[in-house]
């Protein structure tokens, strides 16, 4: 079985992680993974490959005469949709938005912008999608559309547009990049434009890379997509073709895991003043052990009072926001660090670990172990 799947990037890796895990599990793939770039030109050897089927992100032309001529049962990772009747398997880029968007909305953002790359399907999807899902909350929507890479001054050309657009972006906005890469290049442009992140702007990658995310200033929030449970369902798919079953070409559209938050949305905008102080303490706090007297105490308002303004600004009780901080660095440890469950714990201002597993699972509907085993 041939993997036509780069590696230059986080949803790539992911995926071939997944095709891993696949094979792991059920040893009868020998397996050909060519150095592979995206977009790139098809191996040579494919024009005589003997296997028995393929896993490709068919992105190009090219890829597409060479998986056609192969005549093997293929499934296409791709968004393009170069080859319209094959199965095919991407992320829910609805799903996407639609977290982008209640993410800007829990933090008490109601003027939002979307910038992505029009020749990619799942930039527009997702940029449609996210439109489609402010406006249906009455929320204030920009768009930024980068042209198609017809030349590598491309970037240059856009820069300044796009510089322009963001200093003219309402004060506070959240900013949901397309990918990680394009959301750390606006990063550097909101520092160039004299906007504040996450204060005047609230910016939100895709695909959780953790180096590029972690190493962004500030960190970037980033969506979670689940590429090796993509890569995992096209193994069981491709399987499934290869042993002569008949697997319809449609596409396969696989829910986001959620979303990893930093300091880059680690923000709060409302039109209450004692709210918005309120709600940066916890942020600020949540995982100091804080209870939320201490919250109470850091207003001019008796607890009932302050309880029912908080969820009529913000959707959710002073108590609920606390968790929710708490189980997002919880998650956030699992994920990048080997830290042993009593240390998270402590980290999340929370005593014991025990008492971490039960909110976690609460939250969460699975164990701390079982979620920091999913991205081993």
């Amino acid at each position: 079985m041939a993997l036509l799947i780069e590696s230059s990037n986080e949803y790539a890796r992911g995926l071939l992680r997944g095709v891993l895990r696949y094979q792991e599990e059920f040893g009868r793939w020998k397996v050909d993974l060519p150095e592979q770039h995206r977009g790139a030109d098809p191996p040579s050897w494919l024009r005589r490959y003997p296997g028995d089927g393929i896993l490709a992100r068919i992105e190009t032309d090219k890829i597409a005469q060479a998986v056609r001529a192969t005549g093997l049962p293929t499934i296409d990772l791709s968004a393009a949709r170069r080859l319209p009747d094959i199965p095919w398997l991407e992320t829910d880029d609805q799903q996407i938005a639609d977290l982008a968007v209640e993410h800007f909305q829990e933090r008490g953002l109601r003027a939002l912008a979307f910038c992505g790359e029009v020749e990619f399907n799942w930039a527009c999807w997702r940029r449609d999608a996210f439109v489609a899902a402010a406006q249906a909350r009455g929320l204030e929507v920009s768009v930024f559309d980068i042209p198609p890479e017809t030349a590598r001054s491309t970037w240059a050309r856009q820069r300044p547009k796009l510089l322009r657009w963001i200093r003219d972006l309402p004060s506070p906005c959240g900013l949901m990049a397309a990918y990680d890469s394009l959301a750390r290049r606006i990063l550097d442009l909101c520092d160039e434009a004299g906007r504040r992140v996450p204060d005047s702007i609230a910016v939100l990658g895709v695909d959780d890379d953790p180096l590029l995310c972690r190493l962004a200033s500030p960190p970037l929030t980033s969506v979670i997509p689940d590429a090796e449970q993509a890569g995992y369902v096209a193994a069981e798919l491709l399987e499934k073709m290869m042993d002569g079953q008949s697997v319809p070409a449609t596409g396969t559209l696989l829910p986001p895991i959620g979303i990893s938050t930093r300091r880059s949305t680690d923000t709060v905008a409302v039109d209450d003043p004692e709210i918005e102080n309120a709600a940066r303490y916890i942020l600020a706090h949540a995982c100091s052990g804080i209870r939320v007297g201490d919250v109470v105490a850091t207003t001019s308002m008796t607890r009932r009072a302050l309880e029912l303004r908080f969820k009529a600004m913000l959707g959710k009780t002073p108590h609920e926001m606390i968790v929710a901080t708490r189980i997002q660095r919880a998650e956030r440890l699992l994920r990048e660090t080997s830290f042993p469950l009593d240390l998270i714990a402590r980290r999340c201002g929370i005593e014991h670990a025990e008492y971490l597993s039960v909110m976690f699972r609460k939250q969460r509907g699975i164990t701390p172990g079982k979620y920091r085993a999913s991205f081993r």
